[in-house]
């Protein structure tokens, strides 16, 4: 999950969390990074499993979904290289200078950096804590399993029945909840989807 990048204030993101602040797919993300496109920031543990991005990454990658086709592979070299720069020195890149071109940044690297409060936001209603469903991610202040609702949500119930089912959620704790599992899909071979006779089963809150 994404940590908060100590020298230049900006946090870096998994792949799963660069694609939801750019819009783009996780394949896209990755395949950037295989092709050494957009270059992970160093890790802080050798054991580091995830690769992760920082801010000029983002705005780059939306960058080059949105305009690259008509920037030349050096024009590319040079965006990616201002865009780092940019950060490095604590400044907010507004525009970027490409030759006798220049590319207004402002409005990727505001939305990018309203994707990423939305994900700070969203991560503070949800807890993961080894004494509590054994590490699974619930809604912070209860035991109610995130994806569990995210199961029933995708299964068609509304967002009425979920609130009357769960007394303990409040209608931000629930959005939170749901944009946390798309955020987040759950990893590995679906569970069992919670249906007996065409009615949900729902647990217990």
């Amino acid at each position: 999950m994404s940590s908060r990048d100590r020298r230049m204030g900006y946090p870096s993101l998994s792949p799963r969390e660069a694609a939801f602040a750019t819009g783009l797919s996780e394949k896209t993300i990755n395949q950037a990074i295989d092709r050494e496109e957009v270059q992970p920031l160093p890790k802080r543990r050798p054991d580091d499993g995830e690769r992760m991005l920082g801010l000029p990454d983002l705005v780059y990658l939306r960058l080059r979904n949105n305009v690259g086709r008509l920037l030349s592979p050096e024009g590319k070299r040079m965006l990616r290289q201002q865009l780092t720069q940019a950060v490095r020195e604590r400044r907010r890149p507004m525009v970027v200078t490409l030759g006798a071109v220049d590319v207004k940044v402002g409005p990727e690297v505001e939305i990018v950096e309203r994707q990423l409060t939305q994900i700070d936001e969203v991560r503070s209603w949800v807890i993961i804590d080894p004494e509590i469903r054994a590490g699974e991610p619930v809604v912070r202040g209860t035991r109610i399993p995130v994806y569990m609702l995210a199961d029933l949500a995708g299964q068609g119930a509304s967002r009425e029945e979920l609130l009357e089912d769960y007394l303990a959620l409040t209608p931000e704790a629930l959005d939170a909840a749901l944009l946390y599992a798309r955020i987040y899909p759950r990893r590995g071979r679906p569970r069992r989807a919670p249906w007996k006779g065409g009615v949900v089963v729902r647990e217990a809150s």
